[in-house]
């Protein structure tokens, strides 16, 4: 670095180590000590050392000196500066040195560490630029502060294990870091030794045994932040610097530069947020559920109601029912008096009929006498009846039927000749007028029928109903054939479908074995085929899904070299896509899917890289080819797989090598490879080659049926050509559908005019044929006119002739009727006679039975009233022994009965007997059924939901109570929390954009605030670095790598005079950068570190530009390495300088 002057002392750091994986020069001495110090002879040194840095793999000594000076503008003054250096003799040059603030690092001491065998490293208090080329240990400096200081390995983003500190070939490492003391204490010396074996570690305070939890307490009590990206940036972490989040930049930011109580504020604001927002959401639920349940309970009042009203009906039913003795009581006692008293009445109704039966026998018999002389009257009468009916019965039929059966058959023939003289006269009528049609007929004569006309019309019409029908049979010959086509394809479509069916069902068999490995990772796989719109690009699903094994005989060495995760892998093809399938599995929203066994990889257009040797010098060493070659599936899942599992590095054998072709493995740049069924994998270390051989795995995931991806391929495209060409036949088959159907209507019109015209041409004839016929017609008309005109004469003659017979038997009949009424009236005083001795028999006969009768019924009365008194006496016995049961009861339930009861008893009014009781109860029973018994858990379900609701309430209004002190506790926290975040980062912003305007751009660092929602809270980085944009939001899209680098360079400086940590550690933050930008951040990055009582800045750089800014107050260490340095070296900086000077006066 010509720019720089040296100081005249120099610090020494001796290393006996070599590069990793090479042996030291010492470790090839038996008992070789660390290298002593001695001064480099200046003829050793020429141009080349000057030159372009030399690899640093292959360093043998380490040696560092301070480097404190001033810049060298020109040749001229270069030789003056070198005397005034030189005229301090070996000490150092004066300078503005500004003490170490507590917690600063003062030493750094490290053995056997990494790539170091003894180190010491004595840091400014103020920019510490440590460079040196890439391999040489400058990152190991950084581990050293991480791990000395107590923190993880995690923080460094490299090894996991902590025994991977420690240097190859040792059992130990010992890391000792001396922080300055607080005022008025002495220095801590922390010490870490750390044991390969076990991965062990144990610390020193100070020269005394301490626990991590005592150093890390130490540390953080010097606000010293190892895990706070802000104030620790490890070269292998530069990236996820980069890559926060705004929402955790705040974080870190707050840790970094804001005092310890802020961080404190924000978590809890963000913790009363979340729970105020839960509180909310519990308020609201129970708001409903109580809007719920007062609907619910006044749904249910009128049922409450009803079945209150029920229960009082019940009671009043069992009242009655109670009250039914009592009545029945009244009544039996009732009834006991009135059996009593109609017992003695009818006793005394009996003594008198038995004294009124005896005067009453002796008249019946005299009647009786009476009686049979009257019986002896009727017979004698009936037989002189018998014998006068028989005589006029024979006359009647003999002489006056015949008579009337003459005189209706004459009656019957003129009614018939009446009837048809009337036919006779009504088709004189009709034929009259038919005569007179026929004869008009005639008179119009005959119609005309063109026949050739309409001859010429039917066959036109034929012609054209042919032609539109020999249209459609040849319309309908091309269909048929396109049908046929149409099915054939649809069954070769079906076929194709089966065939594909057939062969994807490999995926089911794949996606059951997913669900056996991780239900996790199949239930988000399901969900991401039912969302894949949600995501700009597809998520692509894992290695056991969608890829394949070319070869079913690779599928043991292809799945040994695949992990559980890395065959489970979920692959988003960006960033956005990837966050948002984060949030879906473990994030805290409703519609995470609260995952924990599921890996999700990012790919971002990453391509799959080369093979490290090609496919022909892998078969000459005997390989079939790369994993790569035996492994099929999308590129980005591929491209993942190569990056996580190095697959297209690892050549493999179906056959097993000899122990010579693995021996010649080690020349070759392959670190592993498969013969057989074993995995060599090599390890060089500091020069040495071990090989570890594992055995092959049976595979599991793709032992499945492999699914034939060319051959789907295949399937689907023949399937889509079929598509394509059923279609193309369907609409030609349309289209000739729709052709026909125009001939079709042009046939069927066609088809309507010759069936129009035809009908014409038989109607004329037919009108023809009958004006032939008119004359024939006429005179058979008139034939039938003349005859039924002449029948008129014979009518009347036989109804004269009829009349006269009439008349004649009528006469005849009047003289035999005379007679028959003489017979009649003899019989008739015979028939007198006789019933006049019937009524007379009739009456002694019923007064014979009246009399019996009398007698009978009283004599029945008699044994009447006896059983009746008897009756009615055991009657009254009954009834009074029934009352006094009913009595006996009635007392007994009067013990039982309540006041109310008593009192309802006492109420029912004298009058109301049982029956009256019953119809009560029916009427209230009625009643009852006319109240629909509904819930009958209602009553209760309507109290315990007041119950409810009352405590829902006292609920509901603590929960308000408590929101409103989470809104107060808010609000109060909040007026902390948010101005003092807004006045730091308003001062971020301002030294962020000044730096920013030192070289020509623009840049603004903002609060982004959620309302309420505390945790997504950020800090945005706005950035314009072209004069025609605008300010952008800083991120992984818009901006380059360069401009990323510049602003988060620019950033940690922002944070510089803010913050309170007492150093910062930032690891080639300068990659990506073009000279111009890292030229313009190391000059701001010089100017702000260097400031006065600025804290402690150590910076890690492999490369330098010439003529950078050099400030009083920054320590530059130098790391020098390389094969040709000498054991024991002292470098003497000003040697370098005056050659360095010497070369540039040469080149102006």
């Amino acid at each position: 670095m010509p720019s720089l002057v040296h100081k005249r002392s120099t610090q020494h750091f001796t290393d006996n180590s070599g590069p990793e994986g090479l042996p030291s020069r010492e470790s090839l001495v038996p008992g070789g000590n660390p290298k002593r110090v001695r001064i480099i002879p200046e003829e050793m040194f020429s141009d080349d050392e000057f030159g372009e840095d030399q690899d640093g793999e292959d360093s043998d000594v380490l040696v560092k000196p301070d480097m404190d000076g001033i810049r060298l503008p020109s040749e001229a003054d270069s030789d003056l500066e070198e005397e005034e250096a030189m005229s301090h003799g070996g000490g150092e040059i004066e300078r503005n040195i500004q003490p170490f603030q507590p917690g600063s690092i003062v030493r750094i001491k490290a053995e056997n560490f990494v790539t170091y065998t003894a180190v010491e490293f004595l840091p400014g208090p103020n920019l510490n630029m440590v460079i040196g080329p890439n391999g040489t240990g400058k990152s190991t400096i950084v581990c050293a502060i991480c791990l000395g200081l107590g923190s993880s390995p995690a923080n460094l983003g490299r090894a996991k294990e902590i025994s991977e500190f420690v240097k190859h070939g040792c059992d130990t490492a010992v890391i000792e870091i001396e922080l300055q003391g607080k005022e008025n204490e002495r220095n801590p010396i922390i010490k870490r030794k750390i044991g390969r074996e076990n991965n062990t570690s144990t610390f020193t305070l100070n020269g005394s045994p301490s626990t991590p939890g005592k150093i890390t307490k130490l540390v953080k009590s010097y606000n010293i932040q190892i895990d706070n990206l802000c104030q620790f940036l490890p070269q292998d972490r530069v990236v996820e610097f980069a890559g926060l989040t705004a929402i955790d930049l705040l974080t870190h930011t707050q840790r970094a530069a804001a005092p310890p109580e802020i961080l404190g504020h924000h978590e809890n604001l963000k913790k009363l947020g979340k729970n105020r927002k839960e509180l909310l959401n519990e308020l609201e639920i129970d708001r409903n559920q109580l809007a719920s349940m007062e609907a619910r309970q006044a749904a249910l009042q009128q049922d409450v109601e009803r079945l209150r009203e029920r229960q009082e009906i019940i009671k009043r039913i069992e009242l009655l029912e109670k009250a039914k003795p009592f009545v029945k009581y009244r009544v039996a006692r009732s009834l006991a008096k009135d059996a009593k008293d109609a017992s003695k009445v009818a006793e005394r109704e009996l003594r008198e009929l038995e004294q009124q039966v005896e005067p009453m026998t002796e008249a019946p018999k005299a009647k009786r006498r009476y009686q049979k002389a009257l019986e002896r009257c009727v017979v004698a009468r009936k037989k002189e009846l018998e014998a006068k009916e028989a005589a006029v019965t024979k006359f009647k039929d003999d002489v006056i039927g015949k008579a009337d059966e003459k005189i209706t058959d004459i009656t019957d023939k003129m009614d018939a000749a009446r009837s048809a003289e009337q036919t006779r006269k009504q088709q004189i009528v009709r034929e009259k007028e038919k005569i007179a049609k026929l004869k008009k007929q005639l008179e119009e004569g005959p119609p005309e029928v063109d026949l050739a006309y309409y001859n010429g019309k039917i066959s036109d019409s034929n012609h054209e109903v042919r032609d539109m029908k020999a249209k459609i049979d040849d319309i309908d010959s091309e269909i048929r054939p396109m049908v046929e086509r149409a099915n054939q394809i649809t069954g070769q479509i079906s076929r194709k479908n089966k065939d594909l069916q057939d062969l994807n069902s490999v995926i089911g068999v794949r996606e059951r074995m997913l669900e056996r490995m991780s239900r996790d990772t199949h239930q988000v796989w399901q969900w991401i085929k039912t969302h894949q719109g949600e995501f700009s690009q597809e998520i692509l699903g894992p290695p056991v899904l969608t890829c394949n094994v070319t070869d079913p005989r690779y599928a043991d060495v292809v799945e040994s070299q695949l992990g559980k995760n890395d065959k489970l892998a979920l692959v988003a093809q960006n960033k956005t896509d990837y966050r948002k399938l984060l949030d879906v599995c473990f994030g805290a929203g409703p519609e995470s899917l609260k995952l924990r066994d599921v890996t999700i990889r990012e790919n971002s257009n990453v391509p799959i890289p080369p093979l490290p040797m090609a496919s022909e010098e892998a078969r000459g060493l005997g390989f079939d080819g790369f994993t790569i070659d035996f492994i099929d599936g999308p590129a980005p899942v591929i491209s993942m797989l190569c990056q996580e599992c190095r697959i297209h590095t690892t050549p493999i054998s179906f056959r097993e090598f000899t122990a010579v072709q693995n021996k010649n493995m080690e020349s070759t740049r392959i670190n592993r490879w498969i013969t057989g069924r074993n995995m060599y994998t090599l390890r060089r270390r500091y020069g040495q080659v071990m090989t570890n051989v594992s055995s092959i795995r049976n595979a599991q995931a793709f032992a499945a049926q492999q699914v034939d991806t060319q051959a789907e391929q295949e399937i689907r495209r023949s399937i889509g050509e079929m598509e394509s060409d059923l279609e193309d036949v369907k609409r030609k088959i349309e289209e000739l559908k729709d052709s026909r159907a125009t001939f079709v209507t042009k046939y069927k019109a066609a088809q309507a005019a010759n069936q129009k015209i035809k009908t014409e041409k038989v109607a004329k004839q037919h009108e023809a044929a009958k004006y032939v016929k008119l004359k024939a017609t006429l005179a058979s008309a008139e034939e039938d006119l003349k005859r039924k005109m002449g029948g008129g004469e014979d009518y009347k003659g036989s109804m004269r002739r009829w009349k006269s017979q009439k008349e004649e038997l009528v006469m005849e009949r009047a003289v035999d009727a005379q007679k028959f009424a003489n017979l009649a009236k003899g019989l008739v005083a015979i028939h007198n006679e006789l019933i006049l001795c019937q009524i007379r028999l009739a009456e002694a006969g019923s007064d014979v039975e009246t009399l019996q009768r009398r007698i009978q019924d009283v004599l029945r009365d008699l044994e009447t009233k006896k059983t009746e008194s008897a009756d009615l006496a055991k009657h009254a016995t009954e009834c009074a022994a029934r009352a006094r049961a009913l009595q006996g009861a009635c007392r007994k339930i009067i013990q039982g009965l309540s006041p109310e009861e008593s009192e309802f008893m006492n109420q029912i009014p004298p009058e109301k007997n049982g029956e009256d009781i019953e119809t009560d109860i029916e009427a209230e029973s009625a009643r009852l059924d006319l109240l629909h018994e509904g819930n009958p858990n209602a009553i209760k379900q309507y109290e315990d939901r007041a119950t409810r609701i009352r405590n829902l309430e006292d609920k509901i209004a603590e929960r308000e109570k408590n929101f409103q002190k989470h809104s107060a506790a808010i609000a109060e926290l909040r007026g902390k929390w948010e101005p003092v975040i807004d006045r730091l980062v308003a001062k971020i912003s301002t030294a962020f954009s000044k730096s920013f305007e030192k070289i020509n751009c623009a840049g603004e660092v903002r609060v982004h605030k959620e309302e309420d929602e505390y945790d997504k809270w950020a800090i945005q980085i706005l950035v314009k670095f072209r004069a025609n944009e605008s300010l952008q939001i800083l991120n992984n899209q818009r901006q380059s790598g360069g401009e990323r680098a510049v602003s988060t360079v620019f950033y940690l400086m922002a944070l510089q005079s803010l913050a309170r940590s007492p150093f910062r550690v930032v690891d080639e933050i300068n990659q990506g950068m073009d000279p111009r930008n890292e030229r313009l951040v190391h000059h701001r990055m010089v100017s702000i570190a260097c400031q006065e009582y600025t804290s402690q800045y150590f910076l890690i750089t492999p490369k330098l530009l010439p003529d950078l800014s050099y400030h009083k107050r920054m320590k530059v260490h130098c790391i020098f390495s390389g094969d040709w340095l000498q054991e024991d070296t002292r470098l003497d900086p000003d040697k370098y300088l005056r050659i360095g000077a010497r070369l540039k006066t040469t080149a102006h």
